[in-house]
């Protein structure tokens, strides 16, 4: 009698956890985009690297009011920019090679200092931190904190509340927070854990290329996936006319710049 008894309760335990693994809420299934950004100029494709994409909820009819005001937007270019507070040619060319929005986008070496490639905004920089620093590289490495705010991060904080103003709009506007992500050197990004539905993409304000501004306003459904088929399916953006993506692509040349 007493082993029927624990052979009862034994069944009885493994129903109640086979029952409870049944009805217990099953997770909610999320999506995943694969963003791929390139651009035809000239005679080349290129991958558009280092630029931010912002995915908005509801689709392009629904954001009609914050597209009109994103296409109503205009931001100076970099050069014109630099140029209207009164940047060296070589602090211009520096910016520029590595497609850099502030002088924090990447090291300043020696060579930008002193010699021929020596950059005037940097040298000033560096001879005032040194007579406060004492050691050159310690000058070196704290020459930004010493060039004036508008050369140091000027630009790049004039885009920020540009596309901080935007982004606040469109989250009053829906309700939701907006999801961002920036491309890599490839033109690569992922954007992931997103609840299933139709949303907006754009990069806000136009990115600059080699020799025009783009800006991407694209319609996309997005659905329950995983990562690995995101992989083989990306969504890929590019300023040449694709039937299969829903797109508003607008391509303006870069302004000529007052010397």
């Amino acid at each position: 009698m007493t082993r029927f008894y624990i052979i009862s309760i034994i069944c009885c335990f493994a129903l109640c956890l086979s029952y409870d693994a049944h009805t217990q809420t099953p997770q909610t299934a999320r999506g995943v985009i694969r963003l791929k950004v390139r651009y035809k100029s000239a005679a080349s494709t290129k991958d558009l690297p280092r630029k931010r994409f912002f995915l908005i909820k509801g689709s392009l009819d629904q954001n009609q009011s914050l597209i009109q005001q994103i296409k109503q937007t205009d931001v100076a270019s970099r050069e014109c920019y630099y140029r209207g507070h009164g940047a060296s040619e070589q602090l211009i060319k520096w910016m520029d090679v590595n497609d850099c929005e502030s002088v924090y986008c990447r090291q300043i070496e020696d060579k930008y200092i002193g010699g021929s490639e020596a950059v005037p905004e940097f040298k000033a920089a560096y001879d005032q931190a040194l007579k406060e620093l004492k050691t050159p590289e310690v000058a070196r490495r704290w020459l930004p904190n010493y060039l004036p705010v508008e050369l140091r991060d000027g630009y790049s904080r004039t885009k920020t509340q540009t596309i901080e103003a935007l982004v606040k709009q469109a989250e009053t506007t829906t309700g939701k927070p907006v999801m961002s992500i920036m491309t890599d050197r490839k033109g690569t990004a992922y954007l992931t854990d997103i609840d299933p539905g139709i949303y907006t993409i754009s990069n806000l304000i136009g990115s600059e290329t080699d020799k025009s501004t783009i800006l991407w306003i694209c319609e996309r459904e997005v659905k329950a996936t995983d990562l690995y088929i995101a992989m083989k399916r990306p969504f890929t953006l590019s300023n040449e006319k694709d039937p299969k993506v829903k797109c508003e692509v607008i391509e303006r040349p870069l302004p000529v710049c007052n010397k």
